[in-house]
């Protein structure tokens, strides 16, 4: 009996099935990677343009200047309401923010911000709320 020493062709084509397996899942892993890197990028960018614009709403609530739309009972949340919805640009992509404004407790007003992609395909919205003393 002659022993020779490596694989026989059957060995070789089931390692070379095993490790293509591994590879298409590696790069199936890396695409679905990208995709939420790029989902969680778009919704902190929605979350900084509602934020921005809560910041703006607090600033004009602490002044000592009449009521101005921007804090008057109002908006929507839903549809473009005139005075309380704009567009802002963060980091060269555009949203739409939405605001509405309630009467909140002991004199407060709460106003809840929406903020979505105002080019699709991106979906999906970040929302704010919170108290403003106005004063």
């Amino acid at each position: 009996m002659n022993k020779r020493g490596g694989f026989s062709l059957v060995e070789l084509m089931v390692a070379l099935v095993i490790f293509s397996f591994g590879v298409m899942a590696g790069v199936a892993l890396l695409g679905g990677g990208f995709r939420w890197e790029g989902k969680a990028e778009l919704e902190t960018q929605m979350t900084v343009a509602a934020e921005m614009k809560l910041e703006e709403l607090k600033a004009m609530a602490g002044t000592d200047r009449a009521d101005t739309v921007a804090i008057v009972i109002g908006g929507g949340l839903d549809s473009n309401v005139s005075g309380y919805w704009d567009t802002a640009d963060v980091d060269g992509r555009v949203f739409t923010r939405r605001w509405q404004v309630e009467a909140g407790p002991a004199g407060t007003r709460q106003v809840s911000v929406r903020c979505f992609p105002l080019d699709p395909p991106a979906s999906g919205q970040a929302e704010l709320r919170s108290y403003l003393i106005h004063e």
